[in-house]
C-alpha cells in the first residue's frame, strides 16, 4: 500500500508539473505575440512621424490585424 500511495503522489506531482510547464509555454507565446504587435505599432508611429504623416492613434492601430500592420 505504501508503494502504491507513493506512486500516486509522484504521478500527481508529475501531472501538476506538466500542466504548469504547458501554462508557462502558452503565456510565453502570448507575451511574444503581444510584444510583436506593440513593436509594430511603435514602428508605424515612428515612421509616420519621420515621413511627416499624421500619427495614427494606438487604439486604432490595435484594432488592426498583425498582418495588416506588417503590410504598412
Amino acid at each position: 500500500m505504501y508503494d502504491t500511495r507513493e506512486k500516486a503522489i509522484r504521478d500527481r506531482q508529475w501531472a501538476l508539473n506538466a500542466s504548469r510547464e504547458e501554462g508557462l509555454e502558452k503565456g510565453r507565446e502570448e507575451g511574444l505575440a503581444r510584444g510583436r504587435e506593440e513593436g509594430e505599432i511603435r514602428l508605424i508611429q515612428t515612421l509616420q512621424d519621420l515621413l511627416g504623416e499624421p500619427i495614427s492613434g494606438e487604439a486604432s492601430l490595435r484594432d488592426q490585424s498583425l498582418e495588416w500592420l506588417q503590410s504598412i
